[in-house]
């Protein structure tokens, strides 16, 4: 599928898949994680330096004014390459804040953000990505101005400098930036190599000056910055597959069996072409609700129908790789291997298939929504 992008458009998106491929790449991330690196900083300081945050950005906070659209053809491409880099945690924090009413309690935090000074990353957990739903692990009281409670499954949140805590459940839901000395930080290596932290609040004052917003404010802010990191993570395995598609179909050109290349076998082109089509299919549905996302016109049970079909479909496309792969597929040595693993940690974050199965059912069914 073609996108149909503005002359901006196409200039930016130029622009991430030159830089996603001079910075990623399976041998790239084999490194980064021999050293147990969260965060590929060269990489990353170029993504700040070419102000790729500042598209999602209001213009009146001194973005670009752009969507969730436009960081997403950064975002695919990011998956594709394999990048380590906190781009869509950073990105939905950084819209999230520039979107605030009280623009100035947000102002200090995203002017830092933007400059790369300070990494911020959300920490939030939508009832949808637990299993059984469920209220949200952290509570905030309002008269106190304190936080309890804990939230796992924090990407980044080991080289985070503040966290972005959006709690969209309880009386009144908030929304406020935390210091990271404030928090007690737990950090696990996922199978992948990237990273899940979990965060626990043990009676943390907040001062008025970090809440950005409180109540109604507060409550659609959380679930619009919850939005954002499913479509994103969407989008990035639409990228993760089609880099795993491309490594699969070099493979079967080159490898011989029977005295001529694999990918002569029709099988495994129809395997393939199907795989494909998957992706394709996959790109058009995710990009129109990001578009609809934009404009505030989005259902938010399409939103659970783009992150589950897109790690189902991840999930297939990379399986059907290794096999198409052999025997070497599976082993640690070979590059197909890392975008396994990455499909398995991706699929999984912000809620996986069968989460996002029941939202879209349980929206749609409940409200009499066709689907």
């Amino acid at each position: 599928m073609d996108l149909l992008l503005s002359e901006q458009q196409k200039l930016f998106a130029e622009t991430a898949t030159r830089l996603c491929l001079d910075y990623g790449g399976p041998r790239r991330l084999r490194a980064l994680r021999a050293a147990a690196a969260e965060i590929d900083a060269d990489a990353w300081r170029e993504i700040i330096e070419s102000e790729w945050l500042a598209t999602v950005v209001a213009e009146g906070q001194g973005g670009q004014g752009l969507g969730a659209f436009d960081i997403a053809l950064a975002l695919e491409q990011a998956g594709r390459q394999l990048l380590m880099v906190p781009l869509l945690a950073a990105a939905a924090a950084a819209w999230t804040m520039s979107r605030a009413e009280d623009g100035l309690r947000a102002g200090a935090g995203l002017a830092d953000l933007l400059r790369g000074s300070r990494l911020i990353v959300p920490a939030t957990a939508a009832a949808s990505w637990r299993f059984g739903g469920g209220a949200s692990g952290i509570q905030y009281n309002h008269k106190a101005g304190v936080l309890n409670g804990s939230i796992a499954f924090v990407a980044y949140g080991g080289s985070a400098e503040a966290f972005l805590v959006a709690v969209d459940s309880g009386t009144p839901p908030v929304l406020a930036v935390v210091p990271r000395s404030d928090v007690l930080v737990a950090t696990e290596r996922n199978v992948d190599g990237s990273t899940a932290s979990t965060l626990t609040f043990a009676s943390v004052h907040i001062p008025a000056e970090q809440v950005i917003a409180t109540g109604a404010e507060a409550k659609r802010l959380a679930v619009q910055l919850q939005e954002f990191l499913m479509l994103g993570a969407a989008v990035e395995l639409i990228g993760l597959a089609a880099g795993a598609l491309d490594v699969t179909v070099d493979y079967i050109k080159l490898r011989e069996q029977f005295g001529r290349p694999i990918g002569s076998f029709q099988v495994l082109q129809h395997r393939a072409v199907n795989a494909f089509i998957d992706i394709e299919l996959n790109r058009s549905l995710v990009y129109r609700v990001l578009a609809a996302f934009d404009a505030g016109e989005h259902h938010p049970a399409m939103i659970s129908a783009a992150k589950a079909r897109a790690s189902r479909s991840a999930s297939e496309i990379v399986r059907g790789a290794l096999q198409m792969h052999g025997a070497i597929g599976y082993t640690e040595e070979h590059d197909i291997g890392l975008y396994y693993k990455r499909a398995m940690a991706l699929s999984a974050q912000y809620g996986g298939e069968l989460n996002h199965s029941r939202r879209f059912s349980d929206l749609t069914l409940d409200a009499g929504v066709s689907p």
